[in-house]
């Protein structure tokens, strides 16, 4: 007797990725997607940029970065300024992940790759573990099983290996590396002409 699964077959899978795990069951709650989220259930991510937007979602993320970026800092930036510029950075990032996945992932996975919009909304998700960060201790942890969970995210969305979603996050953190060096390094260029210090060059 033949059984199959629906979901054992993926013919846009590329060469060497796992087979993409049908969706999970989760409904539009905000507590299931996160308990799917953070135990590393697979489609999770997939299932959540599919889902339709809401207002709802974007709103919490919102409301969760401010109020990670405001207790992090300790209240030193208790204004909208810091949260702001935090989500925008978090934004960017999103954005570069889903230009490189692209790029790098030879065979987009049935159904193609989620949007920008929805592949930046099912990435916020990856901050859940932030909100632990408050606790003493814990902040480490919470930083690495974030990255853990953006590999995940990475492999669900973008149907590809471990491997390759490893790669996308290290060229996508590379990038933002630089970026952010090259803007120190202008900010910090314009202080000194500012008080007037001779430069080398």
């Amino acid at each position: 007797m033949e059984s199959s699964s629906p979901a054992s077959d993926n013919p846009g899978a590329p060469d060497g990725a796992p087979p993409a795990p049908a969706d999970p069951a989760l409904g539009p709650g905000l507590g299931e997607r996160l308990v799917a989220v953070l135990s590393l259930t697979p489609g999770a991510f997939r299932h959540i940029a599919e889902a339709p937007r809401t207002f709802q979602s974007v709103l919490v993320a919102l409301l969760g970065i401010a109020l990670v970026g405001s207790v992090v800092t300790l209240g030193v930036f208790l204004t909208l300024l810091y949260p702001l510029v935090v989500l925008g950075w978090l934004t960017f990032h999103c954005v570069l992940s889903r230009l490189f996945t692209q790029l790098f992932v030879k065979e987009a996975p049935a159904g193609g790759l989620p949007s920008y919009p929805d592949w930046i909304r099912s990435q916020y998700f990856t901050l859940s573990p932030w909100i632990f960060g408050i606790v003493p201790l814990v902040g480490t942890f919470a930083w690495i099983y974030s990255i853990v969970l953006e590999v995940r995210s990475i492999m669900d969305m973008g149907g590809c290996s471990p491997g390759r979603a490893i790669v996308v996050l290290l060229a996508t953190s590379l990038v933002r590396v630089l970026l952010f060096g090259l803007a120190v390094a202008v900010f910090g260029v314009g202080i000194l002409s500012i008080f007037a210090v001779d430069l080398p060059w």
